[in-house]
């Protein structure tokens, strides 16, 4: 039998990253529960599985891998509080003494309509507030404000909302933030979101909504991409003592995952709890491990080198010719180990699916369910080992900043470590100097070349290829070295809904 693991225990004091959980994942495992053999029969659920399909609910301690954190979003979860228990149980139903989920607000999901809007009434009409409220305070631990994102002033967006401008975007978002002050019902905590798409933007954002008396901070747009941006405003709001013990718990960054980021993230709340607060926690998220296998695409191996971090997806395996057989599924994980590829590759020549049928795929929509839980659990080893070798390469290497300098990507110099990017040990032993720093604003200036070479261009995954091309097993090895938009985690949710 294979092993389960605990990877909450493994996460020590590394940021945290929470996987943004499909609710076509949550939805799958909520139907079984219900409907047990009438969802799938008995002779679907794979063999090596001791638990059944519970085992994947990785919430519960006596999991597959178990893993206590997790982003649910509003965006994508039945709102309706009657239903929202049975539909969404993994989230609802979860042991909330052993679990942390993260309610987001949908914000995204309202401006590109997913969210049904009435922008004409946006101010009088409070009833789409209410309804994400009162759906973040029964579900989530701690909860991001109703904030409407600048990007909802740009195209194709504007042409939706009707906002035209940064300004309406924070005039709307500090409207939603004082109704959220006056109505909160003291079930969740919340996260005062911070937006702006340059850093003009964000400063005037911050400055706008610093004084809510909100439990935390979730960084977006320039602020989560922009690590030059992000330390300002940290170190603004350590100065301002809106970081103290007490008054702000939790630092979200939305939607990255990029892994020089995951072991910046660990240096930032190291330097915060040994200076400023020794309760914060840091956190960010993603959905790629969902959105992969949307995708046709899973996670088999990582990238941790001294030239880049990274995440590697192939193509997933998808011939009707391995239906029935019991080769080991070759790549490893606590699900992974416990699967034959007759799992993955369900329909055989000839069967028919659901809708009567013969498709092209081998795949039903059990395969999409047991690769995305492979695919987080590979996520969460990869940004845990990262923090490993992070922490081991800066104990035995002492870099300074003043001395980096831009190279090559071919040089061989200052190869510090085998494993880890120069830049990753720049930046953290970097951030653990700066907050202890009287002069860290003349830090971060001196710092600029090396903090921008950190940004890099922010790297998504191609939206270009189109679902209905999921299943061509000669598709190329994507090195995904940053991660999917919001845009493209929409369009995997609707697609997983249809092959459910």
């Amino acid at each position: 039998m294979a092993n389960k693991i605990n990877l909450t225990e493994r996460n020590k004091d590394y940021s945290v990253f929470l996987p943004s959980i499909s609710s076509f994942y949550d939805r799958t495992l909520s139907r079984y529960r219900q409907d047990g053999d009438n969802f799938f029969p008995p002779e679907r659920i794979p063999e090596g599985f001791e638990n059944g399909l519970e085992g994947c609910d990785f919430l519960k301690t006596d999991a597959y891998y178990q893993y206590k954190w997790g982003l649910y979003s509003a965006g994508h979860a039945q709102l309706d509080l009657k239903k929202a228990n049975d539909h969404d149980s993994m989230v609802q139903k979860r042991d909330r003494d052993k679990t942390f989920i993260l309610g987001d607000s949908g914000g995204f999901q309202i401006i590109k309509g997913v969210i049904q809007c009435d922008w004409d009434n946006f101010k009088t009409d409070d009833s789409l507030r209410h309804t994400i409220l009162n759906w973040l305070e029964h579900t989530a631990d701690y909860s991001m404000i109703l904030d409407i994102p600048t990007m909802a002033a740009s195209e194709p967006y504007k042409q939706k909302t009707g906002i035209q401008n940064f300004g309406e975007c924070l005039d709307y978002t500090l409207h939603n933030c004082d109704w959220f002050v006056k109505n909160r019902q003291g079930k969740t905590k919340y996260l005062n979101v911070l937006q702006g798409r340059n850093k003009n933007e964000a400063d005037t954002w911050i400055d706008a909504v610093k004084h809510l008396p909100f439990e935390g901070y979730a960084f977006g747009g320039a602020t989560k991409y922009d690590i030059n941006i992000m330390l300002h405003h940290l170190l603004k709001l350590r100065d301002e003592k809106k970081l103290d013990q007490g008054v702000c718990d939790v630092l979200h960054f939305l939607g990255t995952s990029k892994l020089d980021w995951a072991v910046a993230l660990t240096a930032v709340q190291r330097a915060l709890r040994e200076t400023v607060n020794p309760d914060i926690q840091v956190m960010f998220d993603c959905a790629s491990p969902f959105i992969a296998t949307a995708k046709g695409q899973m996670y088999t191996q990582h990238v941790h080198k001294n030239d880049r971090f990274g995440y590697v997806m192939d193509s997933a395996t998808d011939d009707k010719r391995l239906a029935g057989s019991n080769i080991q599924f070759p790549w490893s994980s606590p699900v992974g180990d416990r699967l034959k590829m007759k799992d993955v590759c369900w329909y055989k020549p000839g069967m028919l699916n659901k809708i009567g049928k013969e498709g092209k795929t081998s795949w039903d929509s059990l395969t999409y369910f047991l690769l995305m839980s492979h695919n987080v659990y590979q996520h969460i080893e990869s940004v845990q080992r990262a923090n490993e070798l992070t922490d081991a390469a800066n104990m035995i290497n002492t870099v300074n900043h003043k001395h980096w300098r831009k190279l090559k990507s071919a040089s061989k110099e200052e190869q510090f470590s085998p494993w880890v990017p120069r830049n990753c040990l720049y930046i953290t032993q970097f951030i653990d100097q700066l907050f202890k720093s009287e002069t860290p604003y003349q830090m971060l200036e001196e710092a600029a070349p090396m903090l921008a070479d950190f940004n890099g261009k922010k790297s998504l995954a191609s939206s270009a290829d189109s679902f209905s091309s999921l299943f061509e097993t000669e598709e190329v090895q994507n090195d995904v070295i940053g991660e999917f938009s919001t845009e493209q985690e929409d369009e995997a949710e609707k697609f997983l809904q249809e092959v459910s």
